[in-house]
Parts: structure tokens; sequence; C-alpha cells
């Protein structure tokens, strides 16, 4: 019979992160189907032709990337979860504006009471 772990204090902060992921890249995507529309409002010539190139762009990175995010909140706890998890708080570090955020979730992500409640 196993023994259960308890939950680690950091998951329920991971949850938040994933939340607001996924509120941002939906926000991302709103914006990308928006953008050709606010280009051609601005009148440019050369606006509108980049807007029809990265509008859609925006569209299709904001959903794989909130669906990304989005798994991740349903995913039971494992060993390929962990990683999983933790290469979405990597990700999350390539902005600046997250690190506030990433960077303490990281340091408890990697402790060993998360790694042992993931089976690690």
């Amino acid at each position: 019979m196993e023994m259960q772990v308890a939950r680690p204090k950091v998951y329920p902060w991971f949850v938040a992160y994933c939340i607001l992921m996924c509120v941002l890249y939906l926000f991302v995507t709103g914006m990308g189907f928006m953008y050709p529309k606010l280009a051609e409002l601005a009148g440019s010539s050369e606006r509108m032709a980049t807007a029809t190139f990265f509008g859609p762009l925006y569209s299709i990175f904001g959903l794989i990337f909130f669906f990304a995010y989005l798994i991740a909140l349903f995913l039971k706890p494992g060993p390929g979860v962990w990683v999983y998890d933790l290469v979405l708080i990597c990700f999350g570090m390539t902005s600046c504006c997250c690190l506030p955020i990433t960077i303490p979730l990281l340091i408890f992500w990697i402790k060993p009471e998360t790694k042992k409640y993931f089976g690690r």
C-alpha cells in the first residue's frame, strides 16, 4: 500500500500561475483577431500588410499556449507532469514581466517535497 504524500504548498500557487497565463494568452488570441481591424482603422498600407500576417500568428500562438497552460490544470501528479509543469514555469521566465512570479515558483518547484508529491 502506497503512502499518500501531502500536496506541497507551492501547488496552489502554480495553479494560480496557470490561470493567470491562460487569461494572458486568451487576451493575446483576442488581440490577434483584433489586430487587422485596428490596423485598418489606422489607414496605413504598411501596417495593414504587417497586421494581416501577425494578427493570425498571434491568435494561433495564443491558442496553443492557452491550451498548454489549461491542460496543466487537469493533469494528475506524475513524474512526467512535474517536468511538463517545470517547462511551463521556465517558459514564463522568458518574459521579464513574469519573473517576479516564476522565480519563486521555480525555487519551490524543485524542492524535494514537490518532487516527492509528483513521484520523482
